[in-house]
């Protein structure tokens, strides 16, 4: 992106009322898993700058590391998430502070309780709150100024399946008596010739919603039913061999680039759903 598109999108992103900052400050990420759960050794060496908005900082030191362990669960910090640690002079109740512990490194939350005493608390029932009564090395390091989230993967699988509901959700509703079926059947037979084309009428009556998709056998009993004497009935195996690539998608994404069949055979079956969808819903 060159300098003016970037101011571009600032001016627009202004227009509409948000508040864009630019990364242009350097601050230190730590190469160190801070743990949440029981307080750890914290011995990473200083990895690399992030760069941050100069607006997001403060003028006391700040530095950043990694969160591992489910304790401050509750507050939305889990394992994977990078805080920006800001130096303290005193932390008051609620402050999530970073803590070294007898020279070991934990997130918690401060507290202070009506007698006076101390506490680090996590946020998950858990675990138990740390009482810091003197009988160990404290020293608190800093608060937690910001969670910075890692970004998660969404599974393309959730993706698919909020696709094709979003879909069907889009595709009219065929509404096909029992009637209707029966004669569409009949009309069509005299142009089958071979028993695989019965899969173009199959599928279209799996796109109005009058079969199932995998209901080859309901299929081929009405088959019987309606054209008993019919020289092509097919088996259930010649069906569902059809049902691959694009031919196992509604009629309407066949593609001949990707269908088990090619050419003039490509362009039958697609002539035999197209008469069959017109005679299913044809008044």
């Amino acid at each position: 992106m060159t300098t003016e598109e970037l101011r571009a999108l600032f001016r627009d992103m202004q227009d509409k009322g948000l508040r864009p900052m630019l990364c242009d400050t350097e601050v230190p990420l730590y190469d160190a898993e801070v743990p949440c759960g029981e307080p750890a050794q914290c011995t990473g060496d200083f990895m690399e700058s992030v760069l941050m908005p100069k607006e997001l900082l403060s003028i006391k030191p700040e530095f950043m590391v990694t969160v591992k362990g489910e304790s401050m669960k509750d507050v939305g910090i889990a394992t994977g998430d990078v805080v920006k640690v800001v130096g303290i002079d005193y932390p008051f109740d609620g402050d999530i502070v970073l803590a070294c512990i007898e020279g070991e490194y934990t997130l918690k939350t401060y507290y202070e309780d009506e007698e006076g005493r101390t506490w680090l608390v996590p946020q998950n029932e858990s675990y138990k709150p740390v009482l810091l009564d003197g009988s160990k090395r404290v020293k608190l390091c800093g608060k937690v100024k910001e969670i910075v989230k890692k970004a998660p993967r969404v599974p393309s699988r959730l993706c698919a399946k909020a696709v094709r509901m979003a879909m069907r959700a889009m595709e009219p509703v065929y509404e096909v008596s029992e009637a209707r079926v029966g004669y569409a059947m009949r009309e069509i037979a005299p142009q089958i010739t071979v028993a695989r084309l019965w899969y173009a009428v199959f599928r279209v009556m799996v796109d109005c919603n009058v079969l199932g998709k995998d209901d080859f056998d309901g299929f081929i009993d009405r088959l019987r039913k309606e054209v008993p004497n019919h020289e092509h009935l097919p088996a259930r195996v010649e069906i569902q061999r059809m049902a691959v690539q694009s031919f196992a998608k509604p009629v309407k994404l066949w593609t001949m680039d990707n269908a088990p069949v090619k050419g003039q055979r490509f362009i039958t079956y697609e002539k035999i759903a197209r008469q069959t969808k017109e005679l299913l819903l044809s008044k």
